[in-house]
C-alpha cells in the first residue's frame, strides 16, 4: 500500500490531465495514468484507440487502447476494501450527480483518504465514505506497465537515434560550414581592428604608405570574407535542399506504410502541414551548425578583444549574455505556446481547403458557397488570430531585447568615453570596441534566442514524430514465408469470424462462409451490417477478433504475410480512387513501358474493355483528371474494374462495383465477370438484386450475423431479404 508515500499526491498532479470536454474524462484518465507510469502519449490519439465518441468512452475502449499502448490492463469488479489493497492506479467508472458518466483515478491512500485524480476536477483528497457513494458500478480498470510500455526517456533515445541517422550525412557539409563561417566570423573583425590603428596611429602618424597598403589589406580580407561567405551559402543550400529531400522521403515513406485505418481518421491537410514542418527542422539544424557556434566564439573572440583594453569593459558587455537568456526564459512558455497554438492552427486551416475544394460538386449543387465561404472565413481567421498573439508576444520580447541592446551599446559608449576623457583609452580603441559591441551584443541576443528555436523546432519534430513512430502494416522484420509460393489460392474458408471497432458493441458475429476458385458468392445485407467491413477484413485493412480463415483448407491466414497476401486478391471499393494521369497509369498503377502499353490493350479486348476505353478523347492517353474529374461515375467504375482484373488476382472483391454503370454496361461486365470467374473467385457485395441471382451462393447479414445461406432458387422459396428483394422487383 501508499499510506507512507508522501510524494504520491504531488506526482499524481504532475501527471494530470484536464478533460477537454465530458467526453474526454476516459481518455484524460488514461492519459494521467500513462504521465504517472512514466510514458507519455496524446490525447487525440487515444481517442482514437479507444474508439471516444460524443458519447464518452467505454471501459472496454479503455481496455482496448490501454493494451495498444503499453499498458498491461485487467477489468475487474470489487469493493471499498478490495480498492484499499490495490499497489497500482485504477481508473473507477462512477455517477456523478446521480446521472453523470464518469471516470476518475484512485492512486493510493494518505492518512485514510483516497488519493483522487478528477479529470474534471484535479488531484484531491476524498473520504472512502464519499468514494463508496459514487462508485456505485464496482467497476474499474487496474494499469500497470506492460512489455512494451515506452517511457519518456525511451521515447527520447528512439527520438535522437531517428534525429541522428536524418542527420548523419549532412555533418560533413555542416562542419565544412561552421569552419568557413569561423574565418567569415574572424575577418569580420577587420574592420574594427582597422579603424583602430587608422584613428590611433596612420592618420596621426600621417604615414601615406601604412594608409594604402592598410586599405589594401583591409580590402583583401573583406574580399576573402565574402568569397569565404559565398561559398558557405552553397554549402548550406545544399545542406538545406539534401536534408529536405531526405526527411520528407522518410516520412512519406513511414506514412505510406501504415494501416489503411490510420488515414479514415485523419485529415489530409494535417497530414500535409506536418510535412511542411520539415522546414523549421532543417533551419533549426543548420542555425545550430553554422550560426550558434558561431555566436559563442564571436563572443569569446569580441570580449577577449575588449578586455585587452579594458578589463571592467569586457564584463560589463560580457553581462548582457546572462540578461538575454534571462529575458529569453521569460517569454519561452508563451512563445512556445504561441508556435504549437499556430501549427495547430495552420493544420486545421489546410485540412478545411483540401476538404472543401474536394467537396465542391456538392457544395454548388446545394448553393452552400456562402456558409461554406463564412466557415473558411472563421477558420483562417482563427489561423491569422494565432499568428497575430504570437506577434504580439515577439513584439513586446523585441522590444525588451532592443531596450538592453540600446542600454549595453550607450553603456559601453559611455564607459569608453569616460575612459579616453581620462587618457585610458585612446579614440581608435573607441571605435574598435563599440564596432566589436555591435557584433557581440546582436550574438548574445540570438544566442540567447537558441532555445525558442529549439522548442519550436521540437513541436514541428514531435508532430513529425508522431506519425513516423507508429507500428507499420508490415515491419522490417524478415517477412513470414509465403506458404503459398507459386500456388494460386483454390479456396478461402472464413469461420467464426467475430470483429468490433475500438469500445464499440460487435459489428461481425461470429462469421462463416466459404469461396473457391470458379465461384461467386455475395454478401446481401441492409445498409450498415458489416458487408463492406468484411471486405475490408478480408484485404487486411483491419484484424478479427477472434475466428479464423484458411486458404486452401490448410493454410492459416497468420501464415501468409500481409503483403503476400495482397498479392493474390484485388478490389473495387464503393468509392473509386482515380489518380491525376492517363487511362493507362490508372490501370497499370506504376511506370508505364513501352511495352506495358500493347499488354494492356491487349488485356482490354480480351476483357471487353475496349470498347469503352476507345471511346475516351485520347483512348488510353486521355486525362482522367484528379479524383476523375473528366469522366463520369460508371466510366470510374470501369476503370477501377479494368485496374483489378489487370493484377489477374485469385480473389476479386466487388463493393458495388457496378452501381453507377448503365444498365447495358451493367450486363456486358456482369457477363464478363462470369465468364472470368474460372480463373478466380468472386465475392459480391451489391444492393442490385439482378447482379445478386447470378451469384452460386447468397449469404444474408442481419445485425452482424449470417442468418441465412444458400442458392438464389433456394433462398426465393423462403422468407428472407432476397425473396423479399424479388418480389419488389417483380412489382
Amino acid at each position: 500500500m501508499w499510506d507512507n508515500n508522501s510524494n504520491l499526491k504531488k506526482r499524481a498532479k504532475e501527471a494530470f490531465v484536464r478533460q477537454q470536454d465530458q467526453s474526454d474524462c476516459g481518455v484524460a484518465c488514461l492519459l494521467s495514468v500513462i504521465n504517472f507510469l512514466g510514458g507519455t502519449s496524446k490525447l487525440e490519439r487515444l481517442r482514437e484507440l479507444s474508439g471516444t465518441s460524443k458519447q464518452g468512452t467505454t471501459l472496454l475502449g479503455l481496455y482496448q487502447s490501454a493494451d495498444k499502448v503499453g499498458l498491461k490492463a485487467e477489468a475487474y469488479e470489487a469493493d471499498l476494501e478490495n480498492l484499499k489493497k490495490q499497489t497500482d492506479p485504477c481508473i473507477l467508472h462512477i455517477v456523478k450527480d446521480e446521472r453523470l458518466q464518469h471516470y476518475i483515478i484512485f492512486y493510493g491512500i494518505k492518512d485514510g483518504q483516497f488519493i483522487i485524480s478528477d479529470p474534471a476536477e484535479g488531484v484531491k483528497l476524498v473520504s472512502p465514505k464519499e468514494i463508496e457513494k459514487l462508485w456505485k458500478s464496482k467497476a474499474l480498470l487496474l494499469l500497470k506497465p506492460g512489455e512494451d510500455f515506452t517511457t519518456v526517456d525511451e521515447k527520447k533515445k528512439y527520438q535522437w537515434q531517428w534525429i541522428k541517422q536524418l542527420t548523419k550525412e549532412d555533418l560533413n557539409i555542416l562542419s565544412l560550414a561552421l569552419v568557413l563561417g569561423i574565418f567569415v566570423s574572424v575577418l569580420s573583425l577587420a574592420t574594427a581592428i582597422f579603424s583602430q590603428k587608422l584613428i590611433d596611429e596612420i592618420l596621426p602618424g600621417e604615414d601615406t604608405l601604412k594608409l594604402f597598403v592598410g586599405l589594401g589589406l583591409l580590402a583583401f580580407l573583406l574580399f576573402a570574407k565574402s568569397g569565404l561567405s559565398y561559398v558557405r551559402q552553397l554549402f548550406l543550400i545544399r545542406q538545406s535542399r539534401d536534408f529536405n529531400n531526405r526527411i520528407i522521403n522518410t516520412f512519406y515513406s513511414s506514412l505510406l506504410k501504415l494501416p489503411v485505418p490510420f488515414f479514415f481518421n485523419r485529415k489530409t491537410g494535417d497530414l500535409i502541414a506536418r510535412m511542411n514542418d520539415t522546414r523549421r527542422l532543417q533551419r533549426t539544424i543548420t542555425y545550430i551548425f553554422s550560426e550558434v557556434m558561431i555566436d559563442v566564439l564571436l563572443i569569446i573572440v569580441a570580449s577577449v578583444f575588449i578586455m585587452t583594453y579594458s578589463i571592467n569593459l569586457g564584463f560589463f558587455v560580457l553581462l548582457s549574455v546572462p540578461l538575454f537568456f534571462l529575458l529569453t526564459w521569460q517569454y519561452n512558455e508563451p512563445i512556445l505556446k504561441g508556435q504549437q497554438d499556430v501549427m495547430k492552427a495552420h493544420s486545421a486551416n489546410e485540412s478545411n481547403y483540401v476538404d472543401t475544394i474536394q467537396g465542391i460538386a456538392t457544395i454548388k449543387t446545394g448553393n452552400r458557397e456562402p456558409f461554406f465561404s463564412k466557415i473558411t472565413k472563421k477558420i483562417y481567421g482563427f489561423f491569422q488570430d494565432q499568428i497575430f498573439d504570437l506577434g504580439k508576444v515577439g513584439i513586446k520580447f523585441t522590444f525588451w531585447a532592443d531596450i538592453i541592446s540600446a542600454f549595453y551599446m550607450v553603456g559601453v559608449l559611455g564607459i569608453s568615453s569616460m575612459l579616453v576623457l581620462q587618457d585610458e583609452l585612446l579614440v581608435g580603441a573607441l571605435v574598435a570596441i563599440f564596432q566589436m559591441s555591435s557584433q557581440l551584443i546582436p550574438s548574445a541576443n540570438r544566442l540567447a534566442l537558441t532555445n525558442i528555436r529549439l522548442q519550436e523546432a521540437r513541436v514541428a519534430f514531435d508532430r513529425m514524430y508522431e506519425f513516423t513512430s507508429l507500428e507499420p502494416e508490415y515491419n522490417k522484420k524478415p517477412e513470414i514465408k509465403n506458404k503459398l509460393e507459386n500456388d494460386k489460392v483454390e479456396s478461402i474458408h472464413v469461420s467464426d469470424l467475430s470483429f468490433r471497432f475500438p469500445g464499440r458493441s460487435p459489428l461481425l458475429k461470429d462469421i462463416s462462409f466459404a469461396v473457391e476458385k470458379g465461384e461467386m458468392i455475395a454478401l446481401l445485407g441492409e445498409s450498415g451490417c458489416g458487408k463492406t467491413t468484411m471486405l475490408q477484413i478480408l484485404q487486411r485493412f483491419y484484424e478479427p477478433e477472434s475466428g479464423s480463415l484458411k486458404i486452401n483448407e490448410n493454410i492459416g491466414w497468420g501464415e501468409l504475410s500481409v503483403k503476400s497476401w495482397r498479392n493474390h486478391l484485388a478490389s473495387v471499393p464503393q468509392d473509386i480512387k482515380i489518380f491525376s494521369g492517363t487511362l493507362l497509369d490508372n490501370i497499370c498503377l506504376g511506370d508505364v513501358q513501352e511495352e506495358d502499353v500493347e499488354q494492356v490493350i491487349e488485356f482490354c479486348k480480351e476483357y471487353g474493355f475496349s470498347k469503352y476505353f476507345e471511346e475516351f478523347p485520347q483512348q488510353y492517353a486521355t486525362i482522367l483528371g484528379e479524383e476523375g474529374t473528366n469522366i463520369s461515375g460508371g466510366q470510374q467504375q470501369l476503370v477501377a474494374l479494368a485496374r483489378a482484373l489487370y493484377q489477374e488476382p485469385d480473389l476479386l472483391l466487388l463493393d458495388e462495383a457496378t452501381s453507377a454503370m448503365d444498365r447495358e454496361t451493367e450486363q456486358g461486365m456482369l457477363q464478363m465477370l462470369m465468364e472470368s470467374k474460372k480463373e478466380m473467385g468472386i465475392i459480391l457485395v451489391t444492393h442490385r438484386i439482378k447482379s445478386v441471382k447470378l451469384a452460386d451462393r447468397i449469404y444474408i447479414l442481419n445485425e452482424g450475423k449470417i442468418t441465412e445461406q444458400g442458392s438464389p432458387q433456394e433462398l426465393a422459396t423462403g422468407q428472407n431479404l432476397f425473396s423479399r428483394s424479388l418480389e419488389e422487383l417483380s412489382v
